[in-house]
Formats: structure tokens, sequence, C-alpha cells
């Protein structure tokens, strides 16, 4: 944790808040306020940020799980027919040495990131020729632990090359350093890993019904009876994609100097792609915005909005699915209130007494939620607070959180539909034990070389929906609409 970072977070929001209660026109400088803001939630999670660490081990003898039989080294994962006591032989999934999920030793964790350095680096190129990583992965196998090392020598005794052609190329560790912990919206998901395609989910949709115990007579009569109801919810794993188009002339020093980048910039697409969904995701026909032509801040470009494959459609938004449970609250005057706020709060009824965030835009937080009385600030939170990450706000005991998904180009019904001033904005509060991540498969990286264009296309895909368990009539998500920003 840098406190630094979070003190200038404290130290810009304070000075906003101050303005907004104490300036007779709080929309003075409002771009000013609003890029402060957002300097301050970029500072805020880069100061909350952990750097995610692999789990690494002092074994060198558990490296022996990756020697076959015949002393051989099993690279990557292989389906294995293995003897079961009492069910027989079966077919299992083995983990190799250059994707296991946990590290034996420090050696083990070098080997997987010098084998991943490499093979994104060989992507890039038409003709893959990387004697740098070669080399510098070959003095690495040399120093394998002793048991090992008449296995890796004996992958490189008959080339007279150094032998890095005979170390797998695949892309196996799925950027997990980069994308582990997600940013933003999506962390605050809990999280439900898919073992198939499609997760059936069992629901008591109703239990049974208690009745006064006790008989009128002496017959022996039965108790009066009652039946349950259930119900099965399917989930089923979609995914996301993101084509880049790399020039195949990269050498291997101009490759490798573009991995950090690349890597991140593959996990931040697919980062935003999924939270915009959350927020203005919809599945119904046609959707419920413009999108067509709804280019948020200038994220997605001008071209290609609305089609079959836009990524607004993956699955259900939390918008939305608003609208679909008749949980939109307008504000009552010409500005939001705290009645205006704990009115859309009581619209969830029973689940407004469990947890849940509210996801504002920078505009709106600026706008309408700072000028509350009722808002308790980053800077008031004490020492010992438990806080979200990014959450800079607090109303009503609730979370505030931004993101620059939720637009601040609506009209007063809270759509998108390119017509009107596009001058309102919004906010959404949803409860966070009602909405899942479905996690099939984290980010994978595959490539392919295109003769024809002379490029190298990398592939970057992710498979992942958000849903909720709970029946779609449940009030689990409110939408407040009709905000204004100046």
């Amino acid at each position: 944790m840098d406190n630094n970072k979070i003190d200038e977070a404290k130290r810009l929001i304070s000075g906003i808040v101050s303005h907004q209660k104490n300036t007779d026109d709080r929309l003075r400088n409002f771009e000013d306020q609003v890029k402060d803001l957002k300097k301050a939630q970029k500072l805020l999670a880069e100061g909350q940020a952990k750097t995610y660490t692999p789990e690494i081990h002092n074994n060198d003898y558990a490296l022996k799980q990756f020697q076959n039989d015949d002393g051989s080294v099993q690279w990557n994962t292989e389906t294995k027919s293995k003897h079961i006591e009492g069910q027989g032989r079966l077919n299992i999934e083995q983990k190799g040495i250059l994707d296991a999920d946990v590290y034996c030793n420090q050696w083990h964790a070098d080997l997987v990131k010098m084998n991943q350095d490499r093979s994104l680096a060989r992507m890039m190129m038409r003709d893959p020729h990387t004697p740098k990583a070669d080399m510098k992965l070959y003095s690495h196998l040399q120093k394998a632990p002793g048991f090992m090392k008449g296995a890796v020598n004996k992958i490189f005794s008959d080339s007279a090359s150094v032998g890095g052609e005979w170390i797998p190329d695949e892309f196996k560790t799925e950027l997990y350093q980069t994308f582990q912990v997600p940013r933003g919206l999506r962390a605050l998901l809990p999280t439900v890993n898919m073992e198939r395609e499609t997760l059936l989910i069992p629901k008591l949709s109703r239990g049974g019904r208690p009745y006064i115990k006790g008989v009128g007579s002496d017959s022996l009569t039965s108790y009066t009876h009652s039946t349950i109801e259930t119900a099965q919810k399917t989930v089923r794993a979609k995914g996301l994609a993101t084509l880049m188009n790399i020039d195949d002339a990269a050498g291997e020093d101009s490759a490798f100097a573009i991995i950090p980048a690349l890597s991140k910039q593959i996990a931040q697409d697919l980062e935003d792609a999924f939270e915009d969904a959350m927020l203005n995701g919809d599945t119904n026909d046609p959707h419920q915005d413009d999108i067509s032509n709804w280019n948020l801040r200038e994220r997605w470009g001008s071209s290609g909005l609305g089609g079959s494959s836009d990524h607004r459609k993956l699955f259900l938004g939390m918008r939305a699915a608003a609208a679909d449970k008749s949980t939109t609250s307008a504000i009552t005057g010409t500005e939001l209130s705290f009645a205006d706020f704990m009115a859309a709060v009581g619209l969830m009824g029973e689940l407004a007494v469990g947890n849940k965030v509210c996801v504002v835009s920078p505009e709106a937080l600026v706008a309408n939620f700072l000028q509350l009385d009722q808002v308790v600030t980053l800077e008031k939170f004490g020492p010992q607070a438990t806080i979200l990450t990014g959450q800079l706000a607090s109303l009503a005991g609730i979370p505030i959180v931004m993101s620059r998904f939720m637009g601040a180009d609506l009209e007063s019904t809270g759509l998108f539909l390119n017509s009107g001033d596009k001058n309102k904005t919004g906010y959404v509060i949803f409860n966070t034990d009602s909405w899942y991540q479905y996690l099939r498969r984290q980010i994978t990286i595959e490539s392919d070389k295109n003769i024809a264009s002379g490029v190298i296309q990398l592939v970057a895909t992710m498979r992942s929906t958000m849903d909720s368990p709970d029946a779609d009539a449940t009030k689990n998500v409110v939408y407040g609409i009709d905000l204004p920003i100046g």
C-alpha cells in the first residue's frame, strides 16, 4: 500500500468537497473538478493495489511430479490414464512444469517467466528467431536441480544449437500476473469458477408452510401438508476477444520491449469491456440504448458499434436489469437529495438491508453527491476503516465507487437515445450478495501468421459472464436517473 498516493487522493477529494460546500457557484470549473476526481481515483487505486506475487515454495524435490516414468520432462498439461483405487482407470488432466498453478521453487518460477516472455516474443515474429532468449533459457535450464539434470540435458543432446526449439512455444500462463486481481467493478463481484460451459443452479423458490401443531380429536389425522417449490437457473459462459495486428518485421529486441505494454493493454481492454457490459449491457433485442451511436467517453471508436458482436450485448447489465425489475428511480426536484437516494434504496425491499454498493459517474459524484451533508468522503474515513478498492465516499453506510462507464450523456429517462439534450447522468445501487461473476477461463493469448497480409495476429480471449441466481423479479438492483450535470 502506497500511503503517499492515498494521501494525495484524500487531498484532492477534500478540495473538491470544500468547493462544493463553500462556494455559491458549485459547478464553476466543473471540468477541472471532474479531472481532479479522476486523478484521485487513479491514485487511490494505485495506492491500494496489491502486487500479485505467485506462490513460490522452496521444495526442489516437488519438481519430480513433472518427470515421466521414462525420465523425460512433462512440459505442458496432458491427459493421462491413472488407476484410482475403487474406481479403476480414469483419464485425468495433469499439469506440466510450464503451466503449474504453484511454483515448486524460485528456479521453477524463473523458468515459467522466461518461457512466457520468449513465447510471446516469438508470436510477434513471422519467422521466430530469438537466439538471446534461447540462450538465456538454455543457461537457466543448466541450473536445474541435480535429479532433473539428465532429463533436461537430454532434450539438447540431439541438436547442435542451444536447443531452444525443443521448448514448447505455447503461451499457457494466461497473463495471470496482470489479470489475477481484476480492477474496477469486476473486483466487487464474488467469483464462481465454471467447470463446463453451462452451469445449472438449483434454487428453492419457496419453502414449506408451517401450520399449528395439534389434532382436534382422538383420531390420528395427518398434519396439514404443504408443497415446496423449486426452480433452476441456467448460466452460460460467454466470451470476449481482442484482435491485434503486429508487424511481422518485429525483431527479438523490439518484441521483448513491447511485451509489458502489450500485456497491460490486453488486460485493460477486456477489463473495460466487461465493466461497460456490467452497467450498460442488455440481452434484449433491440438494446435499450442506441449503442450503434454510443461511443461512451470516446472509448470504443466511431465504427463497428451496435453490431451482433458488440460487447454490450454480452449479458444483462445492471441498468437494463433495473428497468426489467421496475426499480428505476428519478429525483423529485432539480437536484439529488438524500431523500431521493434513500427512496431509491427502498425500492430494493428486504434486500435494502443487505450488502450494497453504489456506482456513480465522475460527474454525478461532483455535481450531485459531494454536496450532500450525509456523504462521508475518503479523507474522513478512520485510519482503521475497511473500505473497498477504489471507494471514494460513503452515503448511508453504502460505499460509493466511481466508473467511467456510467454515462454523462444520458437523457432524463436514463437511456442513451442519441437525441434530446444528452446532459444527464445516473447511479446504480446493487446488492453484492446477489450478483456473481461466472468464470470459465481467464485471459488466454493465441497467435497466427497471416502471410497474405504480412502480419502476426494476436488474439486475447476470456470466457466470463455476470448473472444473478436470484429470481428474475427479485429487486436486487436500482437505477437512479435524471441527475443534472450542469
